[in-house]
């Protein structure tokens, strides 16, 4: 059963296992969702005795109240994850697409002792904005710009990160998606967000989508070449492959490689 904690005025999604005997795993959303997009996970890693948390970055489900969203940072977003692997004592962090580049900086923090990332954004140095998404991206730029909210059109997300859902699920994961900051989107596409690699010292498995429209393997390869790991591409999945069809398989391997390394 999935169920809401406090951690301060962060609030967390919490799968707790039948017989406790792991340490907690840590899982981070992407850019235009909130925790909710993990909640299968959440429940697959509790059946198998792992206390699972999903945070909740600040500006969505009551995280932060009164935090203005449009201006929120990756900076901001690193902070509130890592408030809330310390206080549970996460032995890994788990992160999807802006997710996984939060989860490179709880690394560099020494937050976490295992680091999952899947199909994440990159750090400073290497390039997010293929021709695709750059096209696609222009329309919203005023509003990352002026670090205000980003609204996403239906379309853009049904072309760039949908792809591999199915398109009967494609409307349920649509009514889950949300505005998201300005500034964040700024910080990944722009300017960047620095990451020293030479502090990054725990494991770190690194997964690919093979169909990936908005950050496609090329650009997953220099993020593991970026800390010396080989990368894992999973077959026939797009971005969102954390919720499509098949996602149990992943999940399955991305538990049984923290079960052996943290």
């Amino acid at each position: 059963m999935i169920t809401t904690v406090q951690v301060g005025d962060i609030t967390v999604l919490h799968a707790s296992p039948d017989t406790p005997g792991r340490r907690p795993v840590l899982f981070v959303h992407g850019y235009f969702v909130d925790a909710s997009v993990w909640t299968r996970w959440l429940e697959f890693f509790a059946a198998r005795g792992v206390p699972a948390f999903a945070v909740n970055l600040r500006g969505r489900a009551g995280s932060r109240p009164g935090a203005d969203l449009g201006r929120a940072s990756i900076s901001d977003f690193v902070d509130d994850a890592a408030v809330v692997a310390r206080h549970i004592g996460a032995t890994a962090v788990v992160g999807h697409s802006m997710g996984g580049l939060i989860a490179q900086k709880l690394a560099e923090h020494g937050d976490v002792s295992a680091c999952v990332l899947l199909t994440p954004a990159p750090p400073r140095g290497i390039t997010v904005l293929s021709p695709r998404v750059a096209i696609r991206q222009l329309k919203y730029m005023p509003a990352i710009l002026r670090s205000r909210v980003v609204h996403p059109e239906r379309e853009d997300l049904r072309e760039i990160v949908m792809n591999r859902v199915p398109p009967e699920q494609q409307e349920t994961l649509l009514a889950t998606m949300i505005p998201d900051s300005g500034r964040a989107g700024r910080d990944m596409s722009l300017t960047g967000v620095p990451v020293d690699a030479s502090r990054v010292r725990c494991p770190m498995l690194v997964v690919a989508a093979e169909d990936d429209r908005f950050i496609p393997p090329s650009i997953v390869a220099r993020i593991a070449r970026r800390y010396g790991v080989p990368f894992d591409v999973a077959r026939h999945h797009g971005h969102m492959l954390i919720a499509e069809p098949e996602w149990e398989q992943l999940a399955d391997r991305v538990e049984q490689w923290i079960r052996q390394r943290a």
